[in-house]
C-alpha cells in the first residue's frame, strides 16, 4: 500500500511538471506572437512616418510614434525580416521591438538588441558570411551592410557588443539563454 502512494505522488507530481512545462511553452509562444504583431504594427507607422528614401548613409534621428521614440528600421533579407528599431532598450521595449543599445550609424558602432523571438532576432544565427542588413533611419537614409562574423558569446561579454569594431552589431540572447548570439556587420560603400 505504501508502494502505490509513493507511485501515485510521483505521478501527480510529474502530470504537474508536464503541465508547467505546457503552460510555460504556450505563455512563451502567445508572448512571440504578440511581440511580432506590435512589432507589424509599429513598423507601418515607422514607415508611414519617414520620407522618400535618399541616397544618404543613414543617421541617427529619433521620432516618437505611438508613445515610443523611434531610430528606423533594420532589413534582414535572407530572414524575410524588418522590424522597427526604438531609439533606447529596456526590457519593456525588447518585448515590443528592437532596440539600439549603443552608437549610432554615423559613427559605426550601432548595436541592436533584440529578444529572440522568432518574429524579432530569434533566427539572427542563421545568417551567414556576406548576408545583407539595411538600416533606415527616420529621416529616409539608408545604410547597406554584410554580415562579417557570427558568434557565441557569454552574458557577461559586453566588449564583444559594444567596443567589437563593428559598424553594426546585432545580438540576442541563445534559446538556452546561456550565451548571446552576436552578428557583426561592416557598412558597404554607398553606390
Amino acid at each position: 500500500m505504501r508502494q502505490n502512494k509513493a507511485g501515485l505522488a510521483l505521478i501527480l507530481i510529474g502530470a504537474a511538471l508536464i503541465a508547467s512545462a505546457l503552460f510555460l511553452f504556450w505563455g512563451n509562444r502567445a508572448e512571440d506572437d504578440n511581440a511580432g504583431r506590435q512589432a507589424a504594427v509599429m513598423l507601418q507607422q515607422v514607415q508611414e512616418t519617414i520620407p522618400e528614401k535618399t541616397v544618404e548613409p543613414a543617421k541617427l534621428t529619433v521620432s516618437e510614434i505611438g508613445g515610443y521614440e523611434y531610430i528606423g528600421y533594420i532589413s534582414i533579407p535572407k530572414l524575410e525580416l524588418e522590424l522597427p528599431v526604438m531609439a533606447e532598450w529596456d526590457y519593456d521595449r525588447l518585448k515590443v521591438a528592437p532596440c539600439r543599445h549603443f552608437g549610432s550609424p554615423e559613427d559605426d558602432d550601432l548595436v541592436i538588441a533584440a529578444h529572440n523571438y522568432k518574429n524579432h532576432f530569434g533566427r539572427l544565427g542563421k545568417l551567414e558570411a556576406e548576408d545583407a542588413v539595411v538600416f533606415s533611419d527616420m529621416e529616409g537614409g539608408s545604410s547597406t551592410y554584410a554580415v562579417r562574423e557570427v558568434k557565441r558569446v557569454e552574458p557577461t561579454d559586453v566588449e564583444a557588443v559594444q567596443d567589437s569594431g563593428w559598424d553594426l552589431v546585432l545580438y540576442t540572447c541563445a534559446f538556452s539563454g546561456e550565451t548571446r548570439i552576436v552578428v557583426g556587420c561592416e557598412r558597404l560603400a554607398a553606390e
